[in-house]
């Protein structure tokens, strides 16, 4: 067993949960065979947890790491995905949102990228890091016509309440100032890994999943608030051309321009 230090946020303002650093406990690797999109592969399991003392239950927080071949020595980049727990969709198989779908075809990149690739598993962010009895009731909420984000905070939650200390602990960890490739649409999610330290990677994105029954949770989800009138304004403008939205991608800020990549697909 091996023990990781967890960073501190680099920010002087901390968030209550980002209160202190600690340890993480990283147990493995286990040999892992798995089954992916009809192929064999043979993966290294790690499973790292730390007591969160700071909080009023002294929590346990778990995070699963997948780990697929060695570090390449011809220089490629290793792929790494920050998933976040998702029983309904990773699991059940559910349509409401994009996220098995994305599981599973991060599986396979990382998996042919092999270069000691990451799948690092957040097992505390079920429904964005409220829990999965909440996530149930924000459903419910979601039926009565509230989008993902009007749902949390009628729960008196925080549009988002994943904190990515413990991915940032693992990628310092198996890859120390090494560049990598994060599959993700999320530029927030480039925002919170930054802000534990993480540098050297550069996105790759991850489409995958999209349908009629997720539709208004993408929209959601991919487009923040302040920026949902500027987007449709774009998209009403490009028709939906997407060689448009290449041209204008270079000249947008780089969240828009995210937005807009995934909007548009």
């Amino acid at each position: 067993m091996e023990r990781i230090t967890v960073p501190e946020p680099s920010d002087a303002a901390r968030s209550t949960d980002a209160a202190s650093g600690g340890a993480l406990d990283l147990v493995g690797p286990v040999t892992l065979p798995l089954e992916l999109a009809g192929d064999e592969h043979v993966a290294r399991w790690f499973v790292g947890r730390i007591v969160r003392p700071e909080r009023d239950d002294s929590s346990v927080e778990e995070v699963s790491v997948l780990q697929f071949g060695e570090a390449s020595r011809d220089g490629a980049r290793p792929l790494v995905r920050v998933h976040s727990a998702c029983l309904t969709g990773d699991t059940l198989g559910s349509l409401r949102c994009d996220c098995g779908p994305q599981l599973r075809g991060a599986l396979a990149q990382i998996a042919d990228a092999s270069s000691g690739s990451l799948l690092i598993y957040m097992t505390s962010h079920e429904g964005r890091g409220i829990g999965l009895w909440s996530k149930a009731a924000a459903y419910l909420l979601q039926e009565e016509g509230m989008d993902t984000y009007e749902a949390n905070r009628a729960l008196a939650f925080e549009d988002d309440q994943r904190d990515f200390r413990l991915a940032a602990a693992i990628v310092r960890h198996f890859f120390g100032e090494g560049a990598f490739d994060l599959l993700t649409n999320n530029p927030l999610k480039m925002k919170s890994l930054e802000r534990f330290a993480v540098k050297g990677f550069r996105r790759r994105g991850l489409v995958e999943g999209t349908s009629t029954h997720n539709r208004c949770y993408l929209k959601a989800k991919r487009v923040p608030q302040p920026l949902q009138d500027k987007i449709h304004e774009y998209y009403d403008f490009l028709g939906g051309v997407r060689g448009k939205v290449e041209e204008l991608m270079p000249m947008l800020p780089r969240q828009l321009g995210f937005e807009l990549e995934v909007y548009t697909k």
